[in-house]
């Protein structure tokens, strides 16, 4: 049997390698972790804006099948989705006259934070009333 001796360019990590190793990594993290942040902070407002969507398409959802012009009315709804304050703003462009149907009446809604006061989105459709 051959025995096997130990050479010096077989010993293992040394205490410097360890140090210089663990100092390149905290360097990578620290580069990596304002990726992290951002992408979460955009993750979050994409979510908001989502939620403002979903709400606004509810409130036209609410007036789209509506035949009476006095039926498609004005209206501000609050409501809180995934953590999120939010109203809704549904305003109506005109007055319904008293002759001339069938006409269109446009609506538009807007949405907003009700924390910071930031609009996320606005939606407008124009309805088809039969009457008065």
């Amino acid at each position: 049997m051959i025995a096997r001796t130990r050479s010096d360019n077989e010993d293992g990590f040394g205490i410097a390698e360890v140090l210089v190793a663990m100092f390149l990594l905290g360097l990578i993290a620290v580069a990596v972790i304002p990726i992290l942040v951002q992408g979460l902070r955009a993750s979050l407002s994409n979510a908001a804006v989502a939620s403002a969507t979903q709400l606004a398409n509810q409130q036209l959802e609410q007036v789209r099948g509506l035949t009476a012009c006095s039926a498609v009315t004005s209206a501000d709804t609050t409501s809180t989705m995934q953590n999120v304050p939010l109203r809704a703003t549904r305003t109506i462009g005109t007055t319904c006259p008293a002759t001339g149907y069938p006409i269109t009446v446009k609506v538009s809604v807007s949405v907003k934070r009700t924390d910071t006061n930031i609009v996320l989105t606005t939606a407008s459709t124009l309805v088809f009333v039969t009457g008065p």
